[in-house]
């Protein structure tokens, strides 16, 4: 028989050999190159082992890294057992017991129930496990007692990047205190000598040391973790905002015009398509340079917010105004025929009336002249526009505080009755 040094050179081999074959092989799952036959390709083994849902699988994946090491420190045991340096009885029952307790893991996880925990990674809950497990091999381990203690170190790391500092004052904690336990009952195992339990106690504060040193690296990375949160979070607000922005206006909170050139865009492709029609409004706030000369600018975004508000409420929620311009507004009614149109402007105008438009001057009334039009089919946005803006120097014409149509618009409906 081979010597027990060469046994664990070829174990070593085998498992570096074992070790490569894995890697490549996650990492032909994960790519799934096309130039492979379909029956060479690993996408359906990584579905049948897994699972197909992507978020399953990633999980899996972490759960597999898990797995190897578990497996690597019963290995590690048998091997002891192989070579007369382990309890076989002793190893045997934490080897069923192991793996019965991975089976029960992969079944939740494979089943999908632990997608019904709070945690569906379950990381806490199997680092307890194989902690527990690690313990119970230091235990039993005879010279190979280190291993168990790399393997946990091995464990922990692996962890930090899911853990939050809190878990892993727990794991550390469970840890130090089964490890702690276990290395006083190996030092008295082995009768007691000094040279044992200084060993024991040198393993002892040395882990102290590497699980402190893991929750101090766990904590910053938790700190680091929380403010790249906070930038995130800043950001997205700063770019909402600026979506905003490039649509809103920024007094009334209206769509601006850029904006509302895009929506008119694409009510006209819906247009042409469903074959309906919508109406075009041009609203001007009446003698709105004299509010601002007489009571200030304060005042006059004050009566342009609430002039705003006014038309917005008064609309349907197909309706879509923007401000155009100044004191300007546009007012785009969809599926809507040009009485309509004229109606809501009218009970708009009504509301208006009864509206304090400025806290500064309550006694303050404005009222609006509108010129309102309808899209007339294959004809460009900007004629349509113009005939609105038209209608609107007509209502201003004709004294203000009116709603008329644009005159082509008249004339065209005389000529069809």
């Amino acid at each position: 028989m081979d010597s027990p040094l060469q046994s664990v050179q070829l174990l070593m081999l085998l498992g570096l050999v074992a070790s490569v074959m894995t890697i490549a092989t996650t990492r032909l799952m994960r790519l799934n190159p096309p130039w492979l036959p379909g029956w060479l390709r690993f996408a359906w083994l990584s579905d049948l082992v897994l699972s197909a849902d992507p978020r399953q699988k990633a999980l899996g994946r972490r759960f597999m890294v898990g797995v190897a090491n578990c497996l690597a420190g019963v290995l590690a045991l048998n091997v002891g057992v192989v070579h007369g340096l382990i309890d076989a009885t002793a190893c045997l029952y934490l080897t069923s017991a192991a793996l019965v307790t991975l089976a029960v893991f992969y079944a939740l996880m494979r089943s999908g129930l632990n997608q019904r925990l709070a945690d569906p990674s379950m990381v806490e809950p199997q680092t307890w496990v194989i902690i527990g497990f690690l313990a119970w091999g230091y235990l039993i381990g005879g010279p190979g007692r280190p291993v168990a203690l790399l393997l946990l170190v091995a464990i922990l790391t692996f962890t930090m990047s899911t853990t939050t500092f809190p878990q892993l004052v727990r794991e550390s904690s469970l840890a130090a205190a089964l490890f702690g336990a276990v290395m006083w009952r190996v030092a008295a195992l082995e009768g007691g000598s000094a040279s044992a339990d200084v060993m024991q106690w040198v393993f002892f504060c040395v882990l102290l040391l590497v699980l402190v040193t893991l929750c101090l690296l766990v904590a910053q990375m938790s700190r680091l973790r929380g403010e790249a949160q906070c930038h995130q979070a800043e950001l997205n607000d700063a770019l909402g905002r600026i979506r905003e922005l490039a649509t809103h206006d920024d007094l009334t909170g209206l769509f601006n015009r850029r904006h509302m050139l895009e929506r008119l865009n694409n009510e006209k492709h819906r247009t042409i398509r469903s074959g309906r029609s919508f109406c075009l409004a041009m609203i001007d706030i009446d003698h709105f340079k004299r509010v601002n000369d007489q009571f200030g600018h304060g005042t006059g975004d004050q009566v342009l917010g609430n002039v705003a508000n006014t038309i917005s409420a008064g609309l349907r929620e197909t309706d879509v105004v923007a401000r155009w311009g100044g004191e300007e507004f546009l007012v785009m009614f969809t599926d809507t025929d040009l009485l309509t149109a004229e109606r809501v402007l009218v009970r708009i105008q009504q509301a208006l009336a009864q509206t304090t438009v400025a806290e500064l001057a309550p006694q303050l009334r404005v009222t609006f002249s509108a010129g309102v039009t309808d899209y007339q089919p294959d004809e460009m946005l900007t004629r349509t526009i113009d005939r609105a803006d038209r209608a609107l120097y007509a209502a201003k014409a004709a004294g203000r505080a009116c709603v008329l149509r644009d005159p082509s618009d008249l004339r065209a409906s005389s000529q069809a009755a």
